[in-house]
Formats: C-alpha cells, sequence, structure tokens
C-alpha cells in the first residue's frame, strides 16, 4: 500500500513537471523595427515601424519614441503611442516637431518604435534624421509702417500659414499667407521703436525658429491735437512709431497748408507756422507717402484793451488779448500793429496775451483805430487809441543868466528829453512830469530877449513870451585887501556852479572854493604880485568887473 502512494506520488510530479514545462515553451517575445524616419518639414516627420511578431503575451501600447539626443528610453524622450490594437506590419505616422527642436543648430531627430506588453517593453533600431531648417532672404519693402503688408522670401519648406509664426520685436504678426518660398505678413502695431529703428523679425515654422532679420520701422501717424488753436499752437501727434526728434536719416514730412512745420525737439509734435491759412490741411509724408490726417483752424486773436488808452508819440503801449501765440516769430506773418491807416510795424510778446507796442513818434494828435495782424488774420482793437498832442505854454523865471534853471509848462511825456531852443542856441531839457520840463539857460549866452522853442516829435512849438537873458552881477566883495591865503566872499547874482565859474585876480584866473547863484568865495592867490588889482567873476560864459580894485598886501 504505501508502495502503491508512493508510485502516485512520482506519477504526479512528473505530471506537474511536465504541464510546467509545457507553459514555460509557450513564451514568446514580441520583435518590432524601426524601419525608417525622413522629415517631412521644419514641422514634422514620417517614422515607419514594423512588427514582426506580436509574441505570447498581451500588447498593452506601441508606437515610436523620439528625442534631440539619442538618449531613448521608457523615461527620455516623448511618446508618440499608437494605443493597444495592434496587428504584425508595417506602421507608420507623421510626427509634428515639439518645441525641443527650436534650436535650428541642433535640428537632429532621433527615434526608435516600441512595444510594451505585460512582460516590459522592447525597442525597435534607433533611426535618425534631420530636421530641415528655415532660411530668411529679403524683407521687401526693408522699410514699412504698422498695417503694411511685406514679404519676406526664403525657403519654408511645406510651411502653412497655421503652423507659421512671425514675431516682430515680441510682437505677434498677423499671417496673411505663406508658401514655400515667401510669407506675407502685416507690420503688427504696439511696437516700442522710433520712427527709423530697426526692428528684430524671427519667424517659426512649426518648433523651428529661424535665423532673424530685420526691418525698419516707419511712423505710421493716424491723428493730431488740438484741431484748432492760434498760429505758434504745438500740434501733437497720435500714432504707432512716431519719431521723439528730428534726428534721423529719413524724417517724416508734416506739413500744413502745404507749409513744413518743423519736429519738436526731444517731442515730436510740431508748431504751426505763422504763414498758414485759416483752415490748412495738416499733412504727414513718410516714406514718399502722403497722408493727410485732417485740418487745423488757425482761430483768430482778439484784443480786449490798450493800456494805457491813451498816450504820446514815441510811447509804449500794451495790447492786451486772447488767442495770442506763445512765441515771437520773424516770418511773414509775424505779429504786426498799425495805427489807422499807417504802416504795419513788428510787435512783440510782453508777457502771456500781452504785446507791447511803440506808438510812431511822428504821428499826429487824434484818436486811431488800432489793427492787428497774426498770420492770416488781421483783427480791429474795439477801442481807439488817443493820441496826446505836446504843448508847451509858460515858463518861469522869466528873466536869467547862463546855466539858470528854467521850468516850462505844458504836456510831455514824463522821462523824455526834448531839443530846446533859446534863440538860435541850442540845448536840451527833460520832461520831470507830464506837464513839466526842465531846462536851463544855455552856457554863454549874449543878454538880451529870446524866444524858447522846444522841438516835439512831428512838431517845434515856440512857448509864449520873451525870455530875457541876463549878465552876472558883480556887487560886492570883502575883505578889500588881503594878504595871500585869505577867503574873499564876493556878493552878486547869476553865478554859475564851480566848474563854470572862475575870479580873475587881475590877469591870475582861480577855482573858486564855493559858488552858489549869488555868493563865492574864493582863496587869494600866492602867485600874485602885491598891489591894486581888478577882481573879475567869469562865470557861464560870461564876464562882469566890479569898479573897485582889491589891494593884495605883502606878507
Amino acid at each position: 500500500m504505501i508502495l502503491k502512494f508512493k508510485t502516485l506520488q512520482i506519477a504526479l510530479f512528473v505530471l506537474v513537471s511536465f504541464f510546467f514545462s509545457c507553459k514555460k515553451e509557450d513564451f514568446t517575445p514580441p520583435a518590432i523595427q524601426t524601419i525608417s524616419v525622413v522629415a517631412n518639414s521644419p514641422a514634422s516627420f514620417k517614422v515607419v515601424g514594423n512588427i514582426s511578431k506580436l509574441g505570447s503575451e498581451k500588447v498593452e501600447d506601441y508606437g515610436f519614441v523620439y528625442n534631440n539626443s539619442p538618449e531613448i528610453s521608457e523615461t527620455n524622450g516623448i511618446k508618440v503611442s499608437l494605443g493597444k490594437d495592434v496587428r504584425t506590419g508595417e506602421f507608420s505616422k507623421d510626427i509634428v516637431v515639439d518645441n525641443i527642436f527650436a534650436n535650428p543648430y541642433n535640428n537632429t531627430i532621433w527615434v526608435r518604435t516600441y512595444l510594451k506588453d505585460s512582460r516590459g517593453t522592447v525597442f525597435g533600431a534607433l533611426l535618425n534624421a534631420n530636421i530641415p531648417v528655415p532660411s530668411v532672404g529679403n524683407i521687401t519693402p526693408n522699410m514699412a509702417m504698422s498695417g503694411d503688408i511685406v514679404k519676406i522670401t526664403g525657403d519654408f519648406f511645406d510651411a502653412t500659414s497655421t503652423n507659421t509664426t512671425v514675431v516682430f520685436e515680441n510682437v505677434k504678426a498677423k499671417v496673411l499667407t505663406v508658401t514655400k518660398s515667401e510669407i506675407m505678413v502685416e507690420v503688427p502695431a504696439g511696437l516700442s521703436a522710433r520712427h527709423g529703428n530697426y526692428v528684430n523679425v524671427k519667424i517659426s515654422i512649426g518648433a523651428i525658429t529661424t535665423n532673424n532679420s530685420s526691418l525698419q520701422i516707419l511712423a505710421n501717424y493716424k491723428d493730431f491735437m488740438p484741431k484748432s488753436g492760434p498760429v505758434g499752437t504745438k500740434v501733437s501727434f497720435t500714432g504707432d512709431n512716431l519719431p521723439d526728434s528730428y534726428y534721423y536719416n529719413s524724417p517724416p514730412l508734416i506739413e500744413l497748408g502745404g507749409q513744413q512745420a518743423a519736429i519738436v525737439y526731444n517731442d515730436g509734435g510740431v508748431n504751426v507756422p505763422f504763414t498758414v491759412k485759416e483752415n490748412s490741411d495738416l499733412a504727414v509724408t513718410v516714406n514718399g507717402k502722403k497722408k493727410v490726417l485732417g485740418t487745423f483752424i488757425v482761430t483768430a486773436p482778439v484784443i480786449s484793451d490798450l493800456s494805457p488808452a491813451s498816450v504820446f508819440p514815441g510811447e509804449t503801449i500794451l495790447v492786451k488779448g486772447t488767442n495770442y501765440p506763445n512765441s515771437n516769430d520773424y516770418s511773414e506773418g509775424r505779429p504786426r500793429i498799425k495805427l489807422g491807416s499807417g504802416s504795419y510795424q513788428d510787435v512783440y510778446l510782453y508777457d502771456a496775451g500781452q504785446f507791447y507796442y511803440n506808438v510812431p513818434t511822428n504821428i499826429e494828435a487824434g484818436d486811431y483805430s488800432l489793427y492787428l495782424k497774426i498770420g492770416p488774420h488781421e483783427v480791429l482793437s474795439p477801442k481807439k487809441l488817443k493820441i496826446l498832442g505836446h504843448t508847451a505854454t509858460n515858463f518861469s523865471p522869466k528873466s536869467g543868466s547862463s546855466l539858470q534853471q528854467i521850468n516850462i509848462t505844458g504836456s510831455f511825456m514824463t522821462g523824455s528829453w526834448y531839443n530846446v531852443y533859446f534863440g538860435s542856441v541850442q540845448t536840451n531839457g527833460m520832461a520831470t512830469s507830464s506837464t513839466n520840463l526842465q531846462v536851463t539857460v544855455p552856457y554863454g549866452m549874449s543878454e538880451g530877449k529870446v524866444k524858447i522853442m522846444i522841438e516835439f516829435p512831428n512838431s517845434k512849438v515856440t512857448v509864449p513870451g520873451d525870455f530875457e537873458v541876463t549878465g552876472p552881477s558883480f556887487i560886492s566883495f570883502s575883505p578889500t585887501s588881503a594878504v595871500p591865503g585869505t577867503v574873499l566872499t564876493i556878493k552878486g547874482s547869476g553865478f554859475a556852479p564851480n566848474y563854470d565859474t572862475a575870479v580873475k585876480f587881475g590877469s591870475i584866473a582861480v577855482a573858486p572854493n564855493s559858488v552858489t547863484s549869488n555868493t563865492i568865495t574864493v582863496i587869494v592867490p600866492s602867485n600874485v604880485s602885491p598891489g591894486a588889482m581888478k577882481l573879475t567873476v567869469v562865470t557861464g560864459g560870461q564876464s562882469v568887473s566890479h569898479k573897485d580894485n582889491f589891494t593884495l598886501l605883502d606878507k
């Protein structure tokens, strides 16, 4: 019985061993090959594989793995799965290139097939191919503004508008059409470049970025502000890539009414020329293309006040108003003013809203209309300017010797100097107020009666009455005798100031110590011989001697 049991155990062992040996012989591994890899374009490549044997285990996944290096494994590379529905034979896939190939200097693609079952993953052979790199030729035109269409030539393989990206200085552009040899693209707005600057242009086909090119960007003027104002108004612009100064190889040409306006340095705006018409089209020419942005309306100046409202010829007034320019100008349209039917003369800004105007010196007295001409406008002041007439009505005193001060009453321009004639002898006097003119009798006048005449800017007026020119008088002196060094006092009238007066001891002239109109003090000189001699006062060009002699005593 024991023997039969052992015989049964041996038979079961042999049967189990046979069973397991049969299961082990049923396992077969899969067999997969990488047949080929061909780059279709910068954006894709095609891989062909083959499964010659599926193996005995259930397939979980199969497909391709690619990388930009030979390092491909279950953890390295980009997997392109074809799923688990698999059969033997060839299979293929067009693969869009991932951005790992964005560097055009490393464009080799490495690929191998794979098949995964419950026991693990098997790989086909490692193959490689070079992804073609697009190349850029010319951009035409080579300068353009936002919104312009430019053509980029080159070798772009089978690039399409959907897989092509064009970037201008980090701003994505609108791609219109793409062929293998050219790309049509719209220059985008929003670039930070100024007019005349070059911007980088970068083209990407799929994940491949080409070598960069460049485009000279032009200003795209779109609008301006303000739309109206006086001549000299600064106009500013809106648009894309506008200049901020005039230092460019091809500066924009800005015109108002056909007249060029200079671009303001470091600003980019322009000042309205003083020579424009009232309604002037504002046009901008960039790279030979002219565009009218609109019409600028020049507003007329308005005169609000004349200060003062009445003046003498030659005086200055302020012409106050609004819509005045904020700067002076020297062109044909510069600010000018005229009175009545007179001639226009230039005026200049005194302050904001104020011109100062010098009234002509040769204008007659009367009320005058005042006209202001600026740019295309001529306007009339609502108030007339009164021009006062000069008068001379009286003088005092009625007589005096040379260098005597005389006051003449009348109408004068305060602070002004006028030519005054005593007979035929000319001198000048200053108006100390609007009603008084101060003058001195000319040096060396002969005694007698003369007329006083004043020369005004546009006329000569004779003051009523006669002025009597008197000579100096020598009444007395004391002491009548003295030694050298003694102070001698002389009394009289009509004495002129020190520098016009001297005292003669005989023939020796001595400068006085002090002089008033009626008193002279002088030191008796030591260079005169002792004895009796005549004393003579020389003053204001006239001489008078005392009838008595002075005696110089010997020390």
